[in-house]
């Protein structure tokens, strides 16, 4: 079937005159269902990646979970345009979040409605930014407190078990199938000193010590949609919606808008986290969750700026390992700059972590 027959699948509004290709996502592929009709609005088709995303069952049940539930508290604050201050899901004919197509290859799509008028960031440009959309994934955090995280399902088990991780680098060492051990012995020494402290969080939260909660797993800015006055509309890209700990959310935020260089830097000199980018994000994201956070969460946090880099560079220094299995790569040693690249932004943490435990308790 076509994207155009698909489309009709769904139930929309006034009259659906074309199917267009939609936006650069690296997951899904994405199209425009344009309207012909004045006074109706367009619309959002998606192909899911099962792939990915193995149990499309489970992953729209946590996304209509959310959604309903974010509709919900909009309503009582009383929020108007609700279209465009939250994805909704648009049933199939017959009720169902999405449909499958069984040949001549199986795939799965769903609608979203379209949020017109809307611009996104790649990269956080100023503080402002930072601020308004760390704001917005606070205020995810705080809608989805009312929610039992436990209604939700795990769509990638594991994503964020330092333990796991750390097994999986361990396996990959021991296997040395690439034959590449012996070109990261510092790196494999510092992951290897830096465990108990980046245990953190996950052990903590195996204690009790901090609550399961809705989160959303993956903060980047071009996660928000801004209006045209930057001011922040919607989170988007629920895919990874699940139970984890707020530090997640946390974390992966001062990853990806405090880094000075790229995700795969090779000029390691380039790499420091911006503290001013770094108030902006903590600034923003407490402004939303400080009346919400427990006091556990909030002394807690710190911890999270130094995990995230972390994982990030294990997982890329496992993939190296290996042989560059996973992820995809430019050249043969893009895994091992990518690896080089995190675990320098986590040393940067780690050294900066006393200024930001104070910041944080300042603005808490």
């Amino acid at each position: 079937m076509t994207p155009e027959e698909i489309a009709q699948q769904f139930v929309t509004e006034g009259t659906i005159t074309g199917v267009q290709p939609h936006g650069g996502g690296h997951i899904n592929d994405s199209y425009r269902m344009v309207n012909g009709s004045d006074d109706s609005p367009d619309y959002l088709l998606q192909r899911i990646n099962h792939y990915v995303f193995k149990d499309v069952p489970l992953l729209m049940k946590n996304i209509s979970l959310v959604t309903h539930h974010i509709a919900s508290v909009l309503e009582e604050r009383g929020m108007e345009d609700l279209n465009r201050r939250s994805l909704i899901i648009i049933p199939t004919g017959e009720g169902a979040p999405y449909f499958r197509v069984g040949e001549p290859e199986e795939s799965y799509w769903r609608v979203f409605n379209f949020i017109e008028d809307h611009q996104v960031f790649e990269r956080a440009p100023d503080a402002d930014i930072a601020f308004e959309g760390a704001r917005m994934f606070g205020d995810f955090t705080r809608m989805l407190s009312s929610l039992d995280s436990s209604a939700l399902g795990e769509i990638i088990p594991k994503f964020h078990n330092l333990k796991w991780r750390i097994s999986n680098l361990m396996k990959s060492i021991g296997e040395d199938s690439a034959g590449r051990v012996k070109y990261v012995q510092d790196e494999i020494r510092y992951v290897q000193a830096s465990v108990p402290l980046m245990s953190t969080i996950q052990e903590l939260g195996e204690k009790g010590s901090i609550p399961l909660r809705v989160t959303h797993n993956d903060t980047k800015i071009n996660n928000v949609l801004f209006d045209r006055n930057r001011k922040g509309l919607c989170v988007i890209d629920l895919d990874t919606v699940m139970p984890g700990y707020v530090h997640y959310d946390f974390g992966d935020g001062i990853r990806t808008f405090t880094n000075t260089g790229e995700e795969d830097d090779e000029d390691l000199d380039r790499i420091r986290m911006d503290m001013k980018m770094y108030r902006a994000f903590a600034e923003g994201f407490l402004e939303s969750t400080r009346d919400t956070l427990t006091p556990a969460e909030l002394d807690t946090l710190v911890y999270a700026g130094l995990l995230f880099p972390f994982i990030m560079g294990v997982r890329f220094l496992t993939d190296y390992l290996a042989g560059d299995v996973y992820y995809k790569i430019k050249y043969d040693e893009h895994n091992l700059v990518r690896a080089r690249a995190q675990l320098k932004l986590a040393r940067e943490g780690e050294a900066r972590m006393e200024e930001c435990r104070q910041l944080i308790r300042k603005l808490a």
